[in-house]
């Protein structure tokens, strides 16, 4: 099955999807939370693409999306970290210790990453690929990000090779960040999954003090 310049969200879209990354390409895909750029975390040209498309300057880093299985092989995983990680897919993002086995053109040379894997057509995604691959919201800052397919076209559909249609983002608001570098792990903004809800998970999860009521 070839992939045109747009497509319905199938996982009979996976091996194309694959194959793309593969080559090279930066592609854009729906997650529940934000549509997203993705690309190969091993192709320095897609990487570099990337970082035009979102015009940073100086360097930014971007998001490894993965699941349970491959994240300790980029990134130290405590016990507290490991248990929000296996309720991947799930719409939070986590900062963890980086193992350094990434490009700084990933990291920006930071030594934590994020890693998330925010929904099942993603975590099908990261199943497929044999390979890291990173993202960034496709979008210009904090709060002008494509969350719907029509507007993934409108900001960027003649600059990629193709657009992945997910229709609207089930959420509206951004995932919920995590800081799980710290000793503690540590919420950094409000988002997706509340507080309450995370309790549970780890009973010790910290709110900063810019957060609290």
């Amino acid at each position: 099955m070839t992939l045109p310049k747009t497509a319905r969200a199938s996982t009979n879209l996976l091996d194309e999807i694959r194959q793309r990354l593969e080559s090279g390409e930066v592609v854009i895909l729906p997650t529940d939370v934000t549509y997203i750029f993705v690309a190969h975390a091993f192709k320095p040209r897609a990487i570099a693409e990337i970082h035009e498309l979102k015009r940073w300057n100086p360097p930014q880093p971007l998001v490894l999306l993965t699941d349970r299985r491959k994240a300790g092989e980029f990134a130290e995983i405590s016990p507290a970290c490991g248990k929000l990680i296996d309720r991947f897919p799930y719409p939070i993002t986590l900062i963890v210790p980086s193992k350094n086995k990434l490009p700084e053109s990933v990291t920006a040379g930071y030594k934590t990453l994020f890693i998330a894997c925010p929904d099942p057509f993603i975590h099908d995604i990261v199943e497929n690929c044999p390979f890291p691959i990173v993202a960034t919201p496709a979008g210009f800052g904090a709060d002008y990000k494509a969350r719907s397919y029509p507007s993934a076209v409108q900001l960027f559909g003649d600059r990629v090779s193709s657009i992945v249609d997910g229709g609207k983002c089930k959420y509206e608001m951004r995932a919920t960040l995590i800081d799980c570098s710290l000793p503690i792990p540590t919420i950094m903004n409000f988002g997706a999954v509340s507080v309450d809800d995370l309790r549970p998970i780890v009973p010790d999860i910290e709110l900063p003090s810019h957060l609290r009521k």
